[in-house]
């Protein structure tokens, strides 16, 4: 499936033209972005043509920020001093990952967010029965309404 972004994008974010086999792993990067946040999003922003629509601006820019922070860090490096070298890593996540805030910007982009609510039934039909009178003085008789 297409990335929602392009390499060219990224060199931008980054400030610099990628050698081939850069370019290669650029595109994976953008790729496992893109998938991530398909997912979060429950939109692929693919046509009937297999071509992309139009995809958000918010959309695009969480996935190159995605795409760029596992370009700059692929190691998901916490912490490194070079005097006296001191090194850290805790739960820094290596590789491609969205953050709370980048899931929250992929939600409102596509109307996700915010208040919803819950149904409380599961939909299953319901009868009731009504009695009414007949015009002739008789016992009321059951008038069966189908609801929905």
């Amino acid at each position: 499936m297409l990335p929602l972004a392009d390499v060219h994008e990224l060199e931008a974010r980054l400030g610099r033209v990628f050698t081939g086999e850069e370019t290669a792993r650029a595109a994976a990067l953008l790729d496992d972005a893109s998938a991530l946040v398909r997912d979060e999003a429950g939109l692929t922003w693919v046509g009937d043509d297999g071509l992309l629509t139009v995809v958000p601006a918010a959309v695009r820019a969480v996935v190159l920020k995605a795409a760029e922070r596992a370009a700059r860090n692929p190691d998901g490096f916490r912490s490194e001093s070079a005097g006296d070298y001191s090194y850290q890593r805790g739960d820094a996540e290596p590789g491609v990952f969205l953050t709370d805030a980048e899931r929250r910007i992929v939600r409102r982009s596509v109307g996700r967010g915010g208040l919803w609510t819950q149904p409380t039934t599961r939909g299953d039909d319901e009868f009731t029965t009504v009695w009414v009178d007949d015009q002739f003085g008789a016992e009321p008789i059951p008038y069966d309404v189908y609801r929905n």
